[in-house]
């Protein structure tokens, strides 16, 4: 099979190396020329583009059997401080999705787009609960409307030999992003966001599991993915801070989340994980 990955950073080159050790064609795109070398290794071809050239677009998904879609930007840097670039980031996502309808002529036997989207786009879910892939989206912020437009152009590519997969998953760890990592970051802190909603988190190895599931499972739909475990955020990170002897987290609750999250539609289609409640974070569970 040939497969076409668009955004190979952390979820991305696993993925193609995961798909590369099965067989199949890769290609993937990267919109640094600087990772050419460092990606070689897990694709026939690196394609340098950003997602929204449709020639860049129409090199990479040539010929292609599936299209996997797990780009992530528009953190930029300003005054020696990251930040998020609002239009790039739109670019990165509703960009790429419109790069891909540009450039479908290329890959006349395409039956696979998987899409990688966020569980950010319930928003709080208008304080609905629980909430399942039918509860409506909520643009409660820019990012929002970003993953609701981009899941909206994708969905509307699907026909009866053309399936699109939105898969809106919960934040992701694994090697290199332990969850005492991804704490330290946020540590002693007060943050805007919402202690009381749902961990949801989902190990790097398990999205590619569920993108190789979709495909050979030829899904279709959205599907929340994000493993089992049954805290909420404030508990979680509690636990991991107690842990590894680090400051706990203030959570204000701005920002609100969602409550009640469902994932029984991907489990109930036979899905299953290698690590559902986050015990394995350093393993590469995709090792042969």
């Amino acid at each position: 099979m040939k497969i076409a990955i668009v955004g190979a950073a952390y979820t991305g080159m696993a993925a193609a190396r995961y798909f590369q050790s099965q067989g199949h064609e890769v290609r993937v795109s990267t919109t640094r020329a600087d990772r050419v070398a460092e990606l070689a290794p897990v694709a026939s071809q690196v394609v340098v583009t950003r997602g929204s050239d449709v020639a860049g677009m129409q090199k990479l998904i040539e010929g292609a059997d599936a299209v996997v879609l797990t780009m992530a930007g528009g953190l930029g840097v300003k005054d020696g401080k990251p930040y998020m670039d609002p239009v790039a980031y739109r670019d990165s996502y509703v960009g790429t999705a419109d790069g891909l309808i540009g450039a479908l002529s290329a890959a006349p036997n395409l039956r696979e787009i998987v899409f990688c989207s966020s569980l950010n786009a319930y928003g709080d879910a208008h304080g609905v609960s629980p909430v399942v892939e039918a509860t409506p989206p909520n643009a409660a912020s820019p990012a929002a409307q970003v993953f609701i437009e981009t899941e909206q152009k994708l969905a509307a590519l699907g026909t009866d030999t053309l399936r699109v997969c939105n898969f809106r998953t919960g934040t992701i760890y694994g090697p290199g992003r332990e969850h005492r990592n991804e704490l330290r970051h946020i540590a002693g802190k007060q943050i805007p966001f919402d202690g009381k909603s749902d961990a949801m988190l989902i190990h790097r190895d398990d999205v590619v599991r569920a993108i190789a599931f979709a495909i050979d499972r030829k899904l279709s739909g959205l599907f929340n993915l994000f493993n089992d475990i049954p805290e909420n955020k404030e508990d979680f990170f509690a636990r991991v801070a107690k842990r590894e002897g680090l400051e706990a987290v203030t959570w204000l609750g701005v920002v609100k989340g969602p409550r009640g999250v469902s994932n029984a539609r991907i489990k109930d289609a036979g899905f299953t994980f290698a690590d559902p409640v986050g015990a394995r974070e350093g393993e590469d569970l995709l090792a042969r």
